[in-house]
């Protein structure tokens, strides 16, 4: 099958289903990140969806961006005290599932994507009553 019309028939099939249901059945049909960042261009975060402004801590750059599954990454660097240099190296917080933000630091760009993606391709957390 052409590639297109598989692509468009992927499309029509997930169409209503929210994005990481969509990323989760393609990784389920042995598809890869850059499979579903093809098929999903506008959808698929990256890191070169990060607009970075100045953080508020004085030097350093921040950016947030929320994903359909409740979940967040937050991306730092260049203040002091935070775990990367802003430029090359950053610092990424995200819901650790229980309300509280984890860190992972020192991560370059392409690590950065790879950690968005892991975000974005989880269930929504169920609060426990």
């Amino acid at each position: 099958m052409e590639l297109d019309k598989y692509i468009s028939k992927i499309k029509e099939e997930f169409k209503d289903k929210p994005n990481y249901e969509k990323f989760n059945n393609l990784l389920l049909m042995d598809h890869d990140f850059d499979f579903i960042k093809k098929v999903y261009p506008e959808d698929l975060k990256t890191f070169e969806d990060l607009i970075f402004k100045p953080h508020g801590l004085g030097e350093g750059v921040h950016a947030v961006l929320k994903f359909d599954n409740g979940q967040f990454a937050s991306v730092v660097g260049g203040a002091k005290g935070l775990y990367g240099d802003g430029v090359q190296t950053f610092e990424l917080g995200y819901d650790d599932g229980y309300g509280n933000i984890d860190v992972i630091g020192w991560l370059n760009p392409d690590e950065i994507t790879e950690e968005m993606f892991k975000l974005q391709i989880q269930e929504p957390f169920k609060i426990s009553e």
